[in-house]
């Protein structure tokens, strides 16, 4: 006995309902009532879903504020309706730190985030002295569960400025570890919350929940600690430390401020006081615990120091408070961590005599599991920071400083003075900043003997002004190392290159006044990753060895040959040898050629060597680096040109040509109208919806890589406005063609004799295809869920904010591939309806097929005219390359097997594509059913 039709849709609905429901993975309980099967079951999941609504009706109960605060501050009534958003010395949005809330937050500090926020969103005065009426909210960033939301909680009651202290009651909403839905209810309480703070200001507090311990919306107490914005009054005269800072004045020229508008001082300074590298003494590296102003992390030095302002900058006394963090990592995402054990707080104001930034350094007392009784104390740390006024090839940091105590040896807590480096040049807007050239001879031994005076006739090169001589490269030696990295100019000629730096004279050189003006003095940064292959498995290395190699370089360029030749020096000793006087090897001489530029051609390729002028016997002797780059661009407004040209012309010819397929369909189905019923809704919904978006979301999304795009266009006389006014054009008039085709398919289908077996047919397609999406985009939340773990998150240094735009990309990637299977519902049409009406044109399905193929061909052809395609063994991210290029292999095969399929049904029929016992069997059933 056969199934009847409806029977089999209820169990297909069904099946999704089913997949939605594990798709948001929250309502567990509910999920259980559907597909129970026996009484008891039954029974249970009745107990299940009442708990349910326990746990809403508890959080929709009012929580008593007289139960949980009034001992703290007592309630009153508001003497007003004027209100206001800030209170104390709190704006209207403050962030602070937290530890604890196991259950709904993770419990440990960790490297992602530990921050949250308080945005008061209503203060009002009461008509008790000194207390406002307070309303507001919490926001925990780390939840288990942030994907649907962070662990949000609305709060409100009172708070007295007199005794400093804040009670707040209310209820918010998380996940829990399992993923269910809570409704927690808390108290919020602060202390030490005054109308003024100051250097040994700490605001602490708790959010302790309001449920029992075996509640299931029961969390562990949480610990926070806050630093308040306004009325900040900085505490220490820096006239009575004078003396503790005497020793920082070594001579050397710094950069001033003093000329410059006081209103830049605090832009300039939070400008550069972001990240740099810690160098200790040799001492360090037997394990003295005098390095640190506290135990080691995990056991190891860290690498990094960061800093982070607190507080409103003072402009006019140029003065700033900032926190000091020791971290292991260079990585600071949207959401900021804290660690009190590892980080420091500040006050600092600027020397205008010594051009130097001077900090008072307090420490964390007290910190524990708890940071209930956490304080600000034992300020006898100091610290400098400067801006040197002159670089060279031993000194290219921006801004550079130390830090020590005032404590003697023998005292608790002494440690060694430890010098930190900004992690390259990145001045910004500052004059006086000047590089000096100091290795002429080595640049005249072995250089200048080797450039070519005469000019390669016909043949140009990039300018030495322009942004050519930036670029990545690809490295390997014989020693099988490979490797990737970068060469960053810091110098050319007269001028830093920085492209956001003053344009600064410097002095002319020996150099310059030796050679012909053709040639240019350049300083470069070149960094390199080299990996060195231990393991080997079937002749497939899947171990390395990974070493940096950082190198400063300076030489010349002659811009009628493309020669760049460069003596450098690259600092000695791995990554965990972070010592100041790590020692330097200066006998490297680099060689870089460019390529001729081509007409019509957009750059060239680069090629050139790395190697080590030391004798053979010499340990730090190095084998020869080949270098090879990928193409260089002409320069920057050429290449934003050229990419907006190729980008409007690729856009432009799929929409023409799509405009082109879908009138040969009109045409086709008008002289056979018969053929209108068989055409799948679904596959003209998913296409006509695919050409509605780029419009709804307006065409200047469709082209990702802009820059410069005012520049480009006002130097184009407004021809990119036109191109673009034109391709929007043509992908209106395929949106229409489309939807006319979509109109007339649905109107032919209600009148057809046959609808009830199309609409069945359609209902199946439309089932299975909701099915089958719903799983690719269910399996795309989890790779993107995988990226947000910790260690993978830690391990690619990605930030929140860097990871909801990557899954972004992720879900607008998986949209494109659901447009490239619009042939997949009409297959399954034919399949469910036997069809053996030749519903397609040719043209249109192979046509349309074509214009899905381009943008993926267009995507290998670059791949396989790139160095680094030809090299993806040691590409700087071999997966993702290798990755992309299979992608569209796999698609633009998978496009031309369904363009196929299409063709064997409109042959034969729909079930044609079926194994031939699939194919008798269903005979059989026809046979006995009549």
């Amino acid at each position: 006995m056969s199934m009847k039709p409806s029977i089999m849709i209820q169990i297909c609905k069904l099946t999704v309902f089913f997949l939605f429901i594990s798709f948001s993975a929250k309502s567990v309980s509910f999920a259980e009532i559907v597909f129970e099967e026996s009484n008891d079951d039954e029974s249970k999941a009745f107990q299940s879903a009442m708990t349910e609504v326990n746990v809403y009706s508890e959080s929709k109960s009012e929580v008593a504020y007289s139960d949980y605060c009034s001992s703290v501050v007592p309630e009153s009534v508001t003497n007003s309706k004027a209100y206001t958003e800030s209170f104390g010395a709190f704006d209207g949005y403050e962030t602070g730190y937290y530890i604890g809330g196991n259950g709904i937050l993770n419990p440990k500090i960790n490297t992602i985030s530990n921050s949250f926020s308080f945005e008061t969103r209503y203060v009002s005065k009461t008509v008790a002295d000194g207390v406002s009426k307070i309303e507001g909210s919490l926001m925990f960033y780390e939840s288990y569960d942030p994907i649907p939301s962070p662990f949000h909680l609305k709060l409100h009651r009172f708070w007295s400025e007199f005794s400093g202290n804040l009670c707040m009651v209310g209820t918010g909403s998380a996940y829990s570890k399992q993923g269910n839905l809570l409704t927690p209810a808390a108290v919020f309480r602060l202390r030490n919350l005054r109308n003024s703070s100051n250097i040994t200001t700490l605001i602490t507090g708790t959010l302790e929940s309001l449920s029992s311990s075996d509640g299931v919306n029961y969390f562990e107490p949480i610990s926070v600690v806050m630093f308040p914005l306004l009325k900040y009054e900085y505490t220490f005269d820096f006239r009575e430390f004078t003396h503790q800072f005497s020793g920082e004045r070594d001579g050397l020229k710094n950069l001033a401020f003093n000329e410059l508008p006081s209103r830049r001082f605090c832009s300039m300074i939070m400008g550069h006081l972001n990240e740099f590298k810690l160098q200790y003494t040799r001492d360090c590296s037997s394990g003295k615990q005098t390095c640190l102003p506290f135990v080691r992390l995990n056991g190891y030095l860290p690498h990094f120091l960061s800093f982070s302002s607190i507080s409103r900058c003072s402009e006019v006394e140029r003065r700033i408070r900032v926190l000091i963090e020791f971290r292991n990592t260079s990585h600071v995402g949207k959401y900021p961590s804290f660690n009190p054990s590892t980080t420091l707080i500040g006050e600092g104001t600027w020397d205008d005599r010594e051009n130097q930034l001077f900090v008072l350094v307090c420490r964390f007392l007290d910190i524990g599991e708890s940071w209930s009784n956490a304080h600000v104390g034992d300020c006898t740390t100091r610290l400098s920071f400067r801006f040197p006024a002159i670089l060279s090839i031993k000194e290219t940091s921006s801004a550079m400083g130390q830090i020590w105590t005032t404590k003697t040896a023998n005292d608790s807590g002494y440690f060694d003075r430890t010098i930190f480096r900004s992690t390259g040049n990145h001045m910004v807007g500052v004059p006086g900043l000047k590089y000096e050239y100091t290795e002429f001879n080595r640049v005249k031994n072995l250089c200048l003997r080797k450039v070519q005076l005469l000019r390669n006739k016909g043949q140009s090169y990039p300018s030495g002004h322009s942004t050519d001589l930036k670029f990545d490269m690809l490295v390997k030696s014989s020693e099988n190392k490979h490797g990737w990295g970068s060469a960053d100019p810091l110098a050319i000629g007269d001028q830093l290159y920085k492209p956001y730096l003053f344009l600064m004279d410097l002095p002319g050189t020996m150099l310059e006044r030796a050679v012909p003006a053709r040639l240019m003095n350049v300083s470069y940064e070149v960094s390199i990753t080299l990996q060195t292959p231990i393991d080997a498995a079937n002749g497939v290395y899947v171990s390395y060895i990974e070493e940096k190699v950082e190198i400063t370089a300076e030489g010349i360029y002659d811009s009628e040959t493309g020669k760049l030749c460069m003596v450098g020096c690259r600092k000695l000793g791995s990554d965990n040898q972070v010592f100041e006087n790590a020692s330097v090897d200066c006998e490297i001489l680099l060689n870089f050629e460019f390529s001729p530029l081509k007409p019509n051609q957009i750059g060239g390729y680069i090629t050139g060597s790395i190697e080590s002028t030391r004798t053979s016997s010499d340990l730090l002797k190095f084998d020869r680096l080949e270098v090879y780059s990928g193409i260089y661009k002409i320069d920057q407004q050429k290449s934003s040109i050229w990419t907006m040209d190729h980008e409007t012309t690729k856009v432009l010819l799929s929409n023409t040509l799509m405009c082109i397929f879908v009138g040969l369909q009109l045409y086709y189905v008008q002289n056979n109208p018969n053929v209108l019923p068989s055409i799948s809704l679904v596959m003209l919904v998913i296409l006509t919806l695919g050409h509605m978006a780029p419009l709804a979301l307006d065409y200047e999304t469709l082209r990702s890589n802009k820059p410069h795009w005012n520049m480009v266009s006002l130097h184009n006389g407004g021809l990119i406005e036109l191109n673009e006014v034109i391709v929007t054009v043509v992908m209106v008039v395929a949106f229409l063609l489309l939807l006319r085709l979509l109109q007339l398919t649905a109107s032919a289908r209600s009148r057809d004799s046959n609808r009830k077996s199309l609409l069945f047919a359609e209902e199946m397609t439309l089932i299975v295809i909701a099915f089958l999406y719903a799983a690719g985009a269910k399996f795309t939340l989890l790779v993107a869920t995988e990226k947000r773990r910790p260690d993978v998150a830690l391990l690619y240094s990605s930030s929140v904010e860097s990871w909801y735009h990557s899954i972004y990309n992720d879900f607008k990637s998986y949209a494109g591939l659901i447009l490239d299977g619009f042939l997949l519902p009409q297959i399954l049409l034919n399949m469910f309806s036997k069809s053996k009406q030749k519903a397609l044109s040719c043209s249109f399905y192979i046509g349309t097929t074509f214009v899905r193929l381009l943008p993926h061909a267009y995507d290998l052809y670059c791949n396989l005219n790139s160095v680094y395609y030809s090299m993806l063994q040691v590409s700087v991210s071999p997966d993702r390359c290798f990755v992309s290029a299979a992608w569209d292999v796999t698609i633009f095969w998978g496009l031309l097997l369904l363009a196929a399929i299409i063709y064997l049904q409109q042959k034969f029929d729909g079930h044609c594509i079926l194994p031939s016992r699939l194919r008798q069997l269903e005979s059989y059933s026809e046979e006995f059913h009549s």
